[in-house]
Order: C-alpha cells, then structure tokens, then sequence
C-alpha cells in the first residue's frame, strides 16, 4: 500500500483530501471508485489528471506512482455550469426579447438538471447557493401560474380570514415556483410561502405533527387545469443552520435531520432549508419527497453510520461529516422518542383535505393506496431503528 494525495480542481478554490492508502497496482476501475468515495463525483463524470496528463485509461494505471504523489481530480460537466451561469445572465438581460429571456432560462433550467442528475453539486457545495438562488429566478421566468397562485392564495386565505388584506411577493430562490402571501388580519400579519407539490401533502402534515415542519394547509385553485399547493406558516424566530453560531447545537440538527431523511425518504435539505426554532428545536421549513414506490430501509443503521451516504449538499454534509461515531449515534438515539407518534399516524392527518378535495370533484393526486403503502415503509423504518438502539 501507498500514500497518494487526491485535489480536486475546478472550484473557487482547489480542494485538497486527506491522504488515501492504495496499492499501486490497483485497477483502474477501483481507482475511480476509491476516488468517488472521497469526491463524491460518479465514475462516469470524473477526469482524472496525473503528473500534468490524463491518466492513461489502461488496467493498472499508477503502478509507478510514488509516495505522496497526487491524482488532480474534476468534474466532466464544468464547462456545462460555466454556461448554465452565461445562460442565467442572458435571462436575466431586461434588454433582451422577452421571448429570447423565456429560451434562455428554459437552456439554464436543461443544463441544471444534467449538473444536479450528475452529482456535480455534491463535488462542488461553494456552488450551491448561487445555484439555488439563479435556478429559482429561472424557473420562475418561464413559470406561468402566478396568477394561478394568487387566485388560489386569495380564495383560501380571505375565506379562512375574513376581513383580512393579502399582500404578495415573489418566492426568493429554491428550485419551485411559488410566492410568499402576508396576511393582515385584526391588526397582525403571518407570512405564508406557497408552492405547488406532488407527493408531499402527507409528508408535510406528518412533520407538522411530529414537530419539526411549520403549520401547514393546502389551498386548492380550479382554474383551466387543477392545481395543488402547500402553503407553511413562517416558523417565529426560525434561524437558518447556516446562521447558527452554536456548534453543539448545529450538530444535533444536522444528526436529526439526515436521520429524518433516512426515515421518511425525504430530500433538498441544505442549511436553507433546515433550521431552529425559539425552542432550538430541529424546524424543517422545505423539503420533497424521493420519487419511488419503495421507501423501506433495510439496513437503516449502517446508513445513518456511513458518513458518505450524507447525500445532502453544503454546510449540511460538512458538518456530518465532522461528527464523530459516538456523538452521531446518542444523537440520533435521544431524537427517536420525540418522534414516536410515527408509530400511530394515519392517513387521517389530511382526511379533511381529501374530503374537500373531493367535494371539489377532485381525485388526490396520490392516491390513498399509494399513502398507505408509504406509512408502511416509514414505519418500518422508524421501527427497525428504535430496535437497532435497543
């Protein structure tokens, strides 16, 4: 075995990786995976670059690699993110056709979704708040439901408040469109931030009731096409994970919610997604839901001991990843009780929702055969973890 250093280059600033052990005579497929494990960057996306060329594509490629030599690692689809930028400020260009901004924002949100499929984001966290941020502005150029949102907002909260004034603004950032209603009634405002949804209807109500997601409702718009939204009451004084100075308590949050994630199968949660509450509580303010029919965890715990199945992008992965075996596990083991009533949830959490939605003449989206399906697996979940810590 030898020690070679791995850099990874393409980022603000070149990162360097702590020294990896490896046999000189390595395969070069096992080579890429040692490298993924360390990057985070898929086999089929890495270049690799030794003694300032390519390293040769050939069965054992470093046989004369020498102690403390470094491989120079980047991700295949950089020039795709340099142009996914150039595409964001032509966009954004107020000069251009309006016409002309729409395609450009449309080849932006394309060349996002080949980055994010690509794990480039993984590999490159500087990046991801400016992309979040330029994804959002994108998504909403080419968005055509505003109106739709402000119908549906109006109806749902002025029957809800009566004699209450609505006043709307754009959603800042984020990958979904959607806007942010304040509403004044009797003298005090309460801020909404209203999106479209698919599976998550359940899954925001869970959290809801579990503790850690804000107070939810679902406005319902039957306009030329039925649409479903989510619309979270602003958490009081929710302090975003990034803007915590208390390094005690960012790692609790962060242990809970990977732990969560693993749980429920839920997924976007960076710092801006993920933070505390007055109390200091775990508050998750946005999130979706993974797209599969399958949301059991066989071996849950080795998933929540594998530090490299974080999953998750910025400051959230590089705080778990700072976090000692021991100190990970009696976190995880002291928030599994607050969160037992996993066990005797039911679809009923939103049967007031699915009743009016009928009464509209509209189906759930989901439907309750798939819900019930998911409350199976999440259960499981939660229960093979609980025995786990037995």
């Amino acid at each position: 075995m030898i020690s070679i250093k791995i850099r990874l280059v393409g980022g603000k600033d070149d990162r360097s990786f702590n020294v990896i052990q490896v046999d000189n005579k390595i395969l070069y497929v096992d080579l890429k995976k040692k490298i993924k494990s360390v990057t985070f960057i898929p086999i089929d996306f890495q270049e690799l670059h030794f003694r300032g060329e390519r390293l040769p594509v050939v069965e054992r490629p470093i046989q004369d690699i020498k102690f403390g030599e470094e491989i120079v690692v980047k991700h295949s689809l950089l020039e795709t993110w340099r142009m996914y930028l150039m595409l964001c400020d032509s966009a954004n260009d107020t000069e251009k056709e309006k016409s002309e901004r729409t395609m450009c924002a449309q080849s932006a949100i394309d060349n996002s979704k080949r980055l994010e499929d690509s794990g480039f984001f993984l590999a490159y966290f500087n990046f991801v708040t400016v992309w979040i941020d330029t994804i959002g502005e994108m998504m909403r150029l080419v968005d055509r439901t505003q109106d739709a949102f402000e119908q549906s907002a109006t109806r749902f909260f002025t029957k809800k408040f009566p004699n209450s004034t609505l006043k709307f603004n754009p959603k800042q950032g984020g990958s979904r469109a959607g806007i942010v209603v304040t509403v004044t009634c009797n003298g005090e405002e309460t801020t909404y931030y209203m999106k479209t949804y698919h599976r998550e209807m359940f899954a925001y109500r869970l959290l809801e009731v579990i503790g850690v997601g804000p107070v939810v409702f679902f406005p319902f718009y039957d306009g030329p096409t039925n649409i479903h939204y989510i619309a979270t009451e602003e958490v009081e004084e929710f302090k975003e994970l990034d803007k915590i100075d208390d390094v005690v308590l960012q790692k609790k949050l962060v242990v809970e919610v990977y732990l969560l994630s693993l749980i429920l199968g839920i997924r976007d949660l960076h710092e801006g997604n993920i933070g505390s509450t007055r109390e200091k509580a775990l508050s998750i303010i946005d999130f979706y839901v993974v797209d599969t029919d399958n949301f059991q965890r066989r071996r849950i715990l080795d998933d929540l001991k594998n530090k490299s199945n974080a999953g998750e992008i910025g400051k959230v992965r590089e705080i778990l990843t700072e976090i000692e075996y021991e100190e990970r596990m009696k976190i995880a083991k002291d928030a599994l009780p607050k969160w037992s009533r996993i066990n005797s949830i039911t679809i009923d959490i939103i049967g007031v929702e699915i009743r009016e939605l009928q009464e509209l003449g509209t189906k759930y989206r989901i439907g309750t055969d798939d819900v019930e399906s998911y409350l199976e697996d999440i259960k499981f979940n939660y229960d093979s973890i609980c025995l786990a810590f037995q």
